[in-house]
């Protein structure tokens, strides 16, 4: 972040004003000590000198200039001429070798001092003339040339508050002009020190707000001036914007920009990474790439390193903001050609570390895991770790690919670290806050959101978990259904599990959670299908509480339902326990089943069933779950099934990967002299491939789909062995944290008794909190 330098147009030509005062008031005191006749001709030859100074002519002035020290060698006017006229053609050896000679003669002369002044800030800079004007200020401090003269050394030292001070002191002393430009300096200061890292967190916004109320004071006062005000009034507007981007006014910033740029006026390049930070922080990334491309076009600043990497972030925050991965990892790989690994820094005996190296390595394994490497990034990132243990920037992000990768324990474990050293970084309580939510440890992710937004409400971070939070308390409905578009069967009658235009829907509406652990839920349901018997339904509702805490999930609920043989009351309890960040144990028990065949049901056949399942999931790239569920049913058949699926990643790329997925299973029943589908012994096998893709991402909205293709066979005791075929096609929408919604078109082919029969199906579903 840069501001502009407090030296404006005006300021310039302070110097060059101050050398023609002093050059008027030595010709003062030299006419004096002239006869009457003198100074006519001595005024003429410092006019011409002047004049041919003015315009630039160096050689005509400075023959001038020595034609007059020749003529009146008392004159010191001719003297500090020649040495000005040096001083302005680029001769500053020669110039400050005369005014040094000068300073020798008159070492308490103030003219002198000043002379030495002008050379010096064209020799060495502002400080370097600020020690002759103080010191000429202390010899004569009740000249107004000197005291002028000093305040505009201070001013151009970038200490214009001071200057400001001591021209408010001496009324008069500077043209109504002179004394707004000191007060757009002084603002423009204050600008510069908000960016100063503050003492304390309450403080950090207290030296901005300064500046703000500054130039809400100026620029009133100065529209009421008149017309000659109006350049000024523009480039205060402009220094403002970085007050605005400082106190993280961000949306006033850009509409103040936007109004600048209607008005026609031509904004500085000091001033739009400012501008282009805002555009990225109101979630504008192609209006931010836009300026971003201009600023390195410009070449401004870019030849210090945090300057420029602060643009080519930008630039990469754009690219993945519009989930354009490819030119991010492009634009990445760019950046870490351009920064050295090792710097030069004067005194040191060897090179040091080079800080925006790493920063750049760092920034490429980000881009990397948001483009699908979760694995390699981590493992990156982690190298990373190991060489800067006590860098909480890379501990934080280790965290959170950990995170990613579905160890939020893991992650929990590093954020401990990195609270060791930081205890109270944002970056490190976000995260924290982050994981607690994951592992539904509810009292610390609303500690830490509290903290962190009270502290920081600015910051996208803080905002980001608050609004997590929000949405975990919200009330949540869910709604589920399928739709079975085959007739099937030999007779239409549909295949015999789920009969012919079979159709389905559940919804499930949850309260927001009660003293953080608790949910009540309430729900009901509708299923139909054709059966050769007749056809068959099923409405139920249901009642229950949920319970969720660290490791551990549980529900308990109540249910009706009626499917033409009465109502009858059923219930269901069902548990989970994460055993750590890979192995989960899960468990449930159902009476009067309502995951009992409809067919039984239609039929007067209720069931009874225990499931127990264990999951093993390694990360992202390999899954493995088996469920077992031995049933009872009321006519005295024992059924039981045996479930085992998988997953394991074939490839991943920047918005899709394929995996392989397995799923076999096996089943047996005591009876199959029933009138639902029940065979004796059945086993299956159906290897598939899932093609899953991005189509668009942008923050919190997510639009994907997923195609698969399954071969595999069935094989049933008494009917032999038949081939099973799958193909799906689905897609996903998700939105604003608080919408998910998805529908899957299915085919599925395979044999039931012998004849194979072909399934088409929707299946579709919502979740919408509230």
């Amino acid at each position: 972040m840069h501001i502009r330098s407090a030296s404006s147009p005006f300021l310039q030509r302070v110097p060059r004003a101050i050398s023609v005062a002093v050059l008027v008031t030595c010709l003062g005191s030299a006419a004096l000590a002239q006869t009457p006749s003198a100074p006519a001709a001595r005024d003429q030859l410092l006019q011409l000198a002047q004049q041919k100074r003015d315009a630039q002519q160096w050689d005509e002035a400075l023959a001038y200039y020595r034609q007059g020290r020749a003529q009146y060698p008392r004159d010191t006017a001719f003297q500090y001429g020649e040495i000005y006229v040096l001083t302005d053609s680029g001769q500053q050896a020669q110039a400050s070798a005369l005014a040094d000679g000068v300073l020798r003669q008159a070492p308490d002369s103030a003219d002198a001092l000043l002379v030495k002044a002008y050379t010096q800030l064209r020799q060495n800079g502002s400080f370097a003339a600020l020690e002759y004007v103080d010191r000429a200020q202390q010899i004569a401090p009740g000249q107004g040339y000197v005291l002028r003269e000093y305040i505009f050394a201070l001013q151009r030292a970038g200490m214009a508050h001071q200057a400001l001070e001591l021209a408010a002191r001496q009324p008069g002393l500077l043209t109504p002009a002179q004394f707004r430009t000191l007060q757009a300096d002084e603002a423009a200061e204050w600008v510069r020190f908000s960016r100063v890292t503050a003492r304390s967190e309450a403080e950090r916004f207290a030296v901005a707000d300064q500046a703000l109320a500054r130039y809400d004071a100026l620029l009133a006062q100065w529209a009421a001036q008149g017309p000659e005000t109006a350049p000024l009034i523009q480039q205060a507007r402009i220094d403002r914007l970085q007050a605005l981007h400082s106190r993280a006014y961000m949306s006033e910033l850009v509409r103040e920009y936007e109004d600048l740029q209607a008005a026609g006026v031509d904004i500085p390049v000091f001033a739009l990474d400012d501008v282009a930070s805002a555009y990225l922080y109101l979630r504008q990334p192609e209006q931010a790439e836009a300026i971003y491309r201009k600023l390195a076009a410009s070449g401004y600043m870019r030849n210090d390193d945090q300057a420029r990497l602060a643009q080519d972030q930008g630039l990469l925050y754009a690219y993945t903001d519009q989930d354009r991965l490819a030119e991010a990892q492009q634009h990445v790989r760019a950046m870490q050609q351009d920064y050295a690994k090792w710097r030069y820094v004067e005194g040191e005996k060897s090179n040091v570390p080079n800080e925006s190296y790493l920063e750049v390595q760092h920034t490429a394994i980000m881009v990397d895991l948001y483009a699908n490497d979760l694995a390699g990034g981590q493992a990156r990132l982690k190298d990373l770790v190991d060489a800067a243990p006590w860098n909480n920037s890379l501990r934080t992000d280790l965290a959170w690919a950990y995170r990613m990768r579905g160890w939020p324990r893991l992650a929990e474990q590093e954020l401990k670290i990195a609270e060791g050293y930081e205890p109270r970084d944002l970056n490190v309580e976000t995260h924290q806050g982050q994981t607690a939510l994951v592992l539904q440890e509810w009292r610390q992710a609303e500690l830490l959101s509290a903290d962190t937004i009270g502290r920081f409400p600015e910051a996208p971070s803080a905002k980001r978990l608050a609004r997590a939070w929000e949405v975990h308390n919200m009330a949540e409905l869910q709604v589920s259904g399928y739709k079975g578009l085959s007739r099937g069967g030999s007779n239409g009658d549909g295949n015999p599990v789920f009969g012919s235009r079979d159709f389905g829907l559940e919804t499930t509406l949850y309260t927001p959670p009660l003293n953080y652990n608790w949910r009540l839920f309430a729900g009901a349901g509708h299923r139909t299908g054709n059966f050769p018997e007749g056809k068959g339904q099923q409405n139920f509702g249901r009642v229950g509480l949920e319970w969720r805490s660290r490791d551990w999930w549980a529900e308990a609920e109540v249910s009706s339902s009626s499917f033409g043989q009465g109502s009858k009351t059923g219930a269901r309890v069902a548990a989970a326990y994460d055993i750590d960040d890979h192995w989960q144990l899960s468990a449930a028990a159902n009476w009067r089943s309502r995951a009992t065949p409809l067919r039984a049901l239609h039929n007067g056949i209720t069931s009874n069933s225990v499931e127990l399942g264990l999951r093993w999931r390694q990360s992202e790239l390999r899954e493995w779950s088996v469920g077992i569920t031995p049933s009872r049913f009321s006519d005295g058949n024992h059924r039981t099934e045996l479930l085992v699926t998988g997953k394991e990643r074939l490839l991943t790329r920047t918005t899709w990967f394929l995996d392989l997925g397995i799923e076999g299973y096996a089943a047996r029943n005591s009876r199959t002299d029933v009138p639902y589908y029940s065979p004796r012994r059945e086993v299956g096998l159906m290897p598939s491939l899932q093609w899953n893709h991005t189509i668009y991402q942008r923050y919190e909205t997510q639009w994907t789909q997923k195609a698969s293709i399954g071969l595999g066979g069935v094989h049933q005791q008494g009917y032999g062995t038949g081939a099973a075929q799958f193909i799906s096609y689905g897609q996903r929408y998700k939105h604003n944290d608080v919408l998910e919604m998805g529908a899957t078109l299915s085919v599925l082919r395979r044999p039931y008794d012998g004849v194979h029969e072909r399934e088409w199906r929707l299946v579709f579903d919502l979740t919408y909190r509230f």
